[in-house]
């Protein structure tokens, strides 16, 4: 039997078996630990923002140079206030929420005018409504099964997505990556489904899972699944509930072949290797919901905005300061991080800390300039020693006139 479907009936040892664990072995965990650190590689700052490499390295437990996860983080948040969301389709939204919320960042406060999940409740009603004239999403299956889940997750309205699903599953043979998604997608809503009014959907969704675990499974074992696909197939079938005689395959023989494909180089693209790693690790896409986000951290987002005087400049970035800090400890953390841009200078007034300087850019009374600081379009009523920012707030620094 080909060696990839022999990894996924593996992932179904742990279901039947109680003996062997499929795990890396400690001597080999190096594979996994090289995809990683080629995976960060890819981030630079020139690069366009991947949101499936963030879910994939936060799934494996998060970057080990954490400003590559704030640069990813700030490349989408970037991407979507510069270029907006109105030419995204609707998968390209729900990979960046379900990077955001991997990153514990909200998707529901992008910025203070910013909702990605209500962006994408609309979208998705757009590829409903188009299936329901066309018989085919406006983007792709595979798109409204992204959909579907990153809406899940967030716990928003999916019961007629997820209908529209399951139908369309049972009635059409997905290919596997389209069907592996539509499995995490149907799985998540599935789980949610507790009210008596939702029991219309069961149903289908219960057989279009089964369907789609069959369908996944043969077309591995006849080797018409792309090797670039298992990742998904491991995911969709390590969420499912399923009874398989392993009879004598070995586990740890089976994860030897696969961990041998990569030491050969077949995942050394970044973006296959984020379709992998998750599975390595024990992960799935329903997991991003569940990783660890500290209570006692606020994140906030800080800008600094000079349209007035001398060279125009507007820098953004996400800075993480103790829960209940003052908001000149995010100014702290901004310099930090990143000093070329965000240094400043207080003096002490009678009014209390006041800020005279940011980025070299000094308030003048002679012209009347200062720095103003907003929540979002709000005016601050408090100075930068006094007001305490909450999580996920937007802070604007921006050089005014009197």
């Amino acid at each position: 039997m080909f060696p990839w479907a022999l990894a996924v009936l593996c992932a179904l040892c742990a279901v039947t078996s109680t003996t062997e664990k499929c795990t890396v072995p400690a001597d080999q965990q190096s594979l996994v630990t090289e995809l990683q650190c080629s995976m960060e590689s890819s981030v630079v700052l020139q690069s366009p923002p991947n949101p499936s490499i963030l879910i994939a390295l936060n799934l494996a437990g998060g970057t080990q140079d954490v400003t590559k996860e704030k640069l990813l983080v700030q490349q989408i948040k970037d991407r979507i206030i510069k270029e907006g969301t109105a030419e995204m389709t609707s998968g390209e939204v729900a990979l960046y929420i379900l990077a955001l919320l991997s990153s514990c960042e909200d998707p529901k406060r992008v910025t203070a005018d910013i909702n990605l999940v209500k962006v994408l409740t609309l979208k998705t009603k757009e590829e409903l409504t188009y299936l329901s004239y066309h018989s085919t999403p406006k983007t792709t299956f595979y798109q409204l099964s992204l959909d579907t889940l990153a809406l899940c997750l967030e716990r928003a309205d999916v019961d007629e997505a997820a209908l529209s699903l399951a139908k369309e599953a049972l009635a059409k043979d997905f290919s596997v990556d389209t069907g592996a998604m539509a499995t995490l997608a149907l799985t998540c809503v599935h789980k949610g489904l507790v009210k008596a009014e939702q029991s219309r959907i069961l149903e289908p969704i219960h057989e279009a899972l089964d369907k789609l675990r069959q369908q996944i499974l043969r077309a591995v074992e006849t080797n018409t699944a792309n090797i670039y696909s298992i990742g998904l197939a491991l995911q969709a079938l390590n969420v499912t509930s399923v009874s398989y005689l392993s009879g004598d395959w070995s586990c740890s023989q089976t994860l030897a072949k696969v961990l041998t494909e990569i030491s050969q180089g077949a995942f050394d693209n970044p973006m296959a290797a984020a379709q992998i790693l998750p599975s390595l690790v024990g992960k799935t896409y329903l997991n991003v919901i569940r990783l660890s986000c500290s209570s006692d951290k606020v994140m906030v987002e800080y800008t600094i905005i000079n349209q007035l005087r001398g060279q125009h400049f507007t820098h953004t970035i996400p800075v993480s300061v103790p829960k209940g800090s003052v908001l000149l400890s995010v100014l702290q953390a901004a310099q930090q991080d990143n000093p070329q841009d965000f240094s400043y200078k207080t003096e002490q007034t009678s009014w209390g800390l006041m800020v005279v300087s940011i980025n070299s850019r000094a308030a003048d009374s002679n012209d009347k300039t200062y720095w103003e600081f907003f929540n979002g379009t709000k005016p601050l009523d408090q100075g930068v020693d006094s007001y305490i920012p909450s999580n996920n707030e937007h802070i604007k620094a921006v050089f005014s006139m009197y």
